[in-house]
């Protein structure tokens, strides 16, 4: 113990244990801001050939996000990303319908299609019972023709959206992207 109260870690010798060594490398590598990788060249074509290639890809939608901080360092945070985080959120929104429509067609594939390997009888009401039948039928018909609804809930504000983008900060973003890669 040192005169302070605090346990220290130095071996006999007055060097530091491994365990601070280890603790400091941790401390340091968390205060460097981690370097961020750049984009190939034909990465760059494909975003600035379109909005619609830009937002297509996961690291045009990073790279093209990071402007937009780089916007708002100057103004009100927030100003600008709110736009391009609606229109990602949309994106998760409809992958996740995607997996629960796929699950529903698996569903009805096991149980409930007239080939079904585990065909299920169910009571629709007194004295009807159905499996493979005329509802197995209309419930594939719908997810065939329909999917499951709501999958498009969002699409007409996220084409606004994607206008917006497209008409300001896109355009700037493809200017500074060639201008610092000088391309």
């Amino acid at each position: 113990m040192s005169s302070t109260g605090k346990t220290e870690n130095t071996k006999s010798d007055g060097s530091k244990t491994e365990k601070d060594k280890n603790e400091k490398e941790k401390t340091d590598k968390a205060k460097k801001p981690e370097k961020k990788k750049l984009p190939t060249k034909v990465q760059l074509e494909k975003w600035t050939s379109s909005i619609n290639a830009l937002l297509s890809d996961p690291d045009g939608v990073e790279a093209f996000r990071n402007f937009l901080l780089e916007l708002e360092a100057d103004g009100e945070e927030g100003e600008f990303t709110k736009y391009i985080d609606f229109f990602i959120a949309c994106e998760k929104y409809k992958a996740r319908f995607k997996e629960l429509e796929d699950t529903a067609k698996s569903i009805f594939e096991e149980y409930l299609a007239e080939a079904a390997h585990r065909s299920l009888l169910l009571q629709v009401g007194a004295d009807k019972e159905v499996g493979g039948g005329s509802e197995s039928v209309e419930i594939g018909d719908k997810l065939e023709e329909e999917g499951l609804e709501g999958v498009t809930l969002f699409d007409e504000a996220q084409q606004n959206i994607k206008k917006k983008l497209a008409d300001g900060a896109y355009i700037n973003f493809c200017l500074d992207i060639k201008k610092k890669l000088k391309l």
